[in-house]
């Protein structure tokens, strides 16, 4: 985390790659959503499918990605 904070301060600004938000959770980062309650949410982002009354992860990531990207692999057997 100081790494981060003083790349921060060199560099004069104010986002960094993979920032650590939480130091007891180092694996959680903010996924910004542009939602008008929350603009950020944290925790992990995941694809569900549902087949015959189960449900199966697809895919789990706790940074930000595009559902249509695993869409066709989610549905092809």
């Amino acid at each position: 985390m100081y790494v981060q904070q003083e790349e921060m301060y060199r560099n004069r600004t104010q986002k960094v790659d993979n920032r650590i938000a939480s130091i007891h959770q180092p694996h959680v980062r903010p996924i910004v959503r542009g939602k008008a309650k929350a603009k950020t949410e944290f925790g992990s982002k995941i694809q569900v499918a549902l087949v015959a009354g189960f449900m199966f992860i697809d895919h789990l990531s706790w940074d930000a990605f595009n559902e249509g990207s695993y869409l066709t692999d989610s549905v092809e057997p």
